[in-house]
């Protein structure tokens, strides 16, 4: 008699418990074109396109997308629920009545094809504003100096 009551209690306490877990699934999905790109999903990377994942909270994430020859693209994404996942009607759809709700969000991210190189005129450019902001004072960078040397 002992035995069919501990296994009853059990069998209810398991019950409950199957019962009142969250039965909602929420799967993130991260696609690019091309595919292939390194994705950085906040602060880690987690993977490449095609990528997904099952998430817990709706919120705002931050998606970077890195792949050779394209340029890196980020962007802030907005993770909203539906209307069953709502305050406070989620406590009713996700809790009391567990269904098996699916939301399932897809972000799709076109990587734009790398410019090409830096080329020499312009690097030489980028390296004397450089210089003009090493030698800067407190005040701010000072105008450079005349080159007295080159032909005029």
């Amino acid at each position: 008699m002992k035995s069919l009551t501990s296994k009853l209690g059990l069998a209810v306490v398991a019950l409950a418990l199957g019962c009142s877990g969250c039965a909602a699934q929420r799967r993130l999905t991260i696609v690019s074109e091309p595919p292939g790109a390194t994705v950085r999903l906040d602060d880690r990377i987690v993977g490449s396109t095609p990528y997904q994942e099952n998430f817990q909270a709706y919120g705002v994430r931050r998606v970077t997308l890195y792949r050779t020859g394209y340029r890196t693209i980020s962007k802030q994404i907005t993770l909203k629920p539906p209307w069953y996942a709502r305050f406070p009607i989620d406590i009713v759809t996700e809790v009391l009545v567990p269904v098996g709700w699916k939301d399932e969000k897809k972000v799709k991210i076109v990587l734009e094809p790398e410019s090409g190189e830096v080329t020499t005129p312009d690097l030489d450019a980028v390296l004397e504003r450089a210089k003009t902001f090493r030698l800067a004072e407190p005040e701010g960078p000072r105008p450079a100096k005349p080159n007295h040397d080159s032909p005029q």
